[in-house]
Protein backbone atom coordinates (compact mmCIF):
# COMPACT_ATOMS: atom_id res chain seq x y z
CA UNK A 1 0.00 0.00 0.00
CA UNK A 2 1.52 3.30 -1.09
CA UNK A 3 0.69 6.42 0.93
CA UNK A 4 -0.18 9.48 -1.16
CA UNK A 5 1.21 12.59 0.54
CA UNK A 6 2.21 14.29 -2.70
CA UNK A 7 -1.14 16.02 -2.89
CA UNK A 8 -0.53 19.63 -3.93
CA UNK A 9 -2.57 20.82 -0.95
CA UNK A 10 0.05 19.34 1.38
CA UNK A 11 3.08 20.83 -0.36
CA UNK A 12 2.32 24.51 -0.91
CA UNK A 13 0.70 27.69 0.30
CA UNK A 14 0.27 30.97 -1.56
CA UNK A 15 3.77 31.92 -0.39
CA UNK A 16 5.95 28.80 -0.13
CA UNK A 17 6.36 25.41 -1.72
CA UNK A 18 7.69 22.30 0.03
CA UNK A 19 9.69 19.58 -1.73
CA UNK A 20 9.10 16.60 0.55
CA UNK A 21 11.91 14.66 -1.15
CA UNK A 22 14.44 17.18 0.21
CA UNK A 23 12.98 17.19 3.73
CA UNK A 24 15.25 15.44 6.25
CA UNK A 25 12.65 15.41 9.06
CA UNK A 26 14.65 17.61 11.42
CA UNK A 27 11.37 19.40 12.34
CA UNK A 28 13.05 22.83 12.72
CA UNK A 29 10.45 24.31 10.38
CA UNK A 30 7.65 23.20 12.70
CA UNK A 31 9.11 24.96 15.71
CA UNK A 32 9.81 28.14 13.71
CA UNK A 33 6.38 28.45 12.10
CA UNK A 34 4.45 30.92 14.27
CA UNK A 35 1.12 30.15 12.54
CA UNK A 36 1.34 26.34 12.90
CA UNK A 37 1.02 25.87 9.15
CA UNK A 38 3.41 22.92 9.03
CA UNK A 39 2.72 19.39 10.21
CA UNK A 40 4.64 16.17 9.87
CA UNK A 41 4.42 12.65 8.56
CA UNK A 42 6.25 10.53 11.13
CA UNK A 43 5.92 6.90 10.15
CA UNK A 44 8.84 4.52 10.71
CA UNK A 45 10.38 4.75 7.22
CA UNK A 46 8.34 7.67 5.90
CA UNK A 47 9.17 10.99 7.57
CA UNK A 48 8.84 14.51 6.23
CA UNK A 49 7.12 17.83 6.84
CA UNK A 50 3.87 18.72 5.12
CA UNK A 51 1.75 21.82 4.78
CA UNK A 52 -1.13 21.05 7.12
CA UNK A 53 -2.94 24.41 7.23
CA UNK A 54 -2.00 26.33 4.05
CA UNK A 55 -4.59 29.07 4.60
CA UNK A 56 -2.85 30.08 7.85
CA UNK A 57 0.40 30.96 6.04
CA UNK A 58 1.20 34.69 6.08
CA UNK A 59 4.38 34.50 4.00
CA UNK A 60 6.89 35.20 6.79
CA UNK A 61 9.28 32.71 5.11
CA UNK A 62 10.66 31.38 8.40
CA UNK A 63 10.43 27.87 6.97
CA UNK A 64 12.55 28.89 3.97
CA UNK A 65 15.11 30.60 6.21
CA UNK A 66 15.22 27.72 8.71
CA UNK A 67 15.52 24.75 6.36
CA UNK A 68 19.18 23.95 5.76
CA UNK A 69 18.24 21.25 3.24
CA UNK A 70 16.44 23.54 0.80
CA UNK A 71 13.11 21.76 1.13
CA UNK A 72 11.20 25.06 1.08
CA UNK A 73 11.24 27.76 -1.56
CA UNK A 74 9.27 30.96 -1.87
CA UNK A 75 6.73 31.33 -4.63
CA UNK A 76 5.86 34.43 -6.62
CA UNK A 77 3.22 35.68 -4.19
CA UNK A 78 5.48 36.84 -1.37
CA UNK A 79 4.69 40.56 -1.84
CA UNK A 80 8.34 41.59 -2.09
CA UNK A 81 9.47 39.71 1.03
CA UNK A 82 13.14 38.81 0.75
Amino acid sequence: MKLRFRNKNHTQTKFVELDTKKCQACWKCLSNCKKNVIGKVDIIIHKHALIEYPDNCTGCLQCVKTCEFGAYRKTGLTHGIQ
